[in-house]
């Protein structure tokens, strides 16, 4: 109850639907769920520059952290099970759920409106992929590798030994060549496996 009340305030709204949202996210990851933030009053939502109508002040929001998964993949699930509204905050490591009656989704902020958070966020690179490389074409991989099974790799952008592991992991099994450079070859099987 703590972590829904605002920090002005002894009353606590909380939408029952948002409650059993949050139960079957912590359920399906079996870890933790940290509420940044509930409910929160008007004085409290202005404080911290939330939206005028923030969904917040009605106990229909709450921003999470699930310990050892990224909020990217908590969004996803939470699309899964139905969560109309939904804030993926990359650089800020948590994911907004809330329970209001039309679908949106953001990603950052209001104004970067996503249709889905099921279909891979990044761009695909167009050269090869090998340890040390670092940008938005590793958080493609990294997130292909993840939908594919790969739980352990964080989506960091940077081509770590964990993430070579798992791309020869993925090589061998696929009859590829297997030397942990992600090409052209890798890429289409990576797609394919995804889909």
């Amino acid at each position: 109850m703590r972590e829904f009340k605002s920090p002005d305030s002894d009353v606590i709204k909380i939408d029952t639907r948002l409650v059993n949202m949050l139960q079957k996210i912590r359920n399906h990851f079996g870890s933790s769920v940290t509420i940044n933030s509930g409910y929160r009053t008007a004085a409290h939502n202005k404080a911290v520059g939330g939206a005028t109508n923030s969904y917040h002040m009605q106990g229909m929001a709450a921003d999470i952290v699930v310990k050892g998964v990224s909020p990217l993949r908590v969004a996803q699930y939470a699309e899964i099970i139905g969560a109309t509204g939904i804030g993926w905050y990359e650089a800020q490591g948590f994911t907004h759920v809330d329970t209001r009656c039309g679908r949106y989704f953001w990603k950052n902020s209001g104004g970067n409106y996503r249709k889905t958070f099921l279909t891979c966020p990044y761009s695909e690179p167009s050269a090869n992929l090998s340890m040390g490389d670092r940008g938005g074409g590793v958080k493609w991989l990294q997130w292909h590798l993840h939908k594919i099974g790969y739980a352990h790799i964080e989506i960091d952008g940077v081509f770590g030994a964990q993430t070579k592991l798992a791309v020869k992991d993925f090589q061998s099994k696929c009859g590829l060549t297997v030397d942990g450079i992600v090409g052209k070859r890798t890429r289409t099987a990576l797609k394919e496996e995804a889909v």
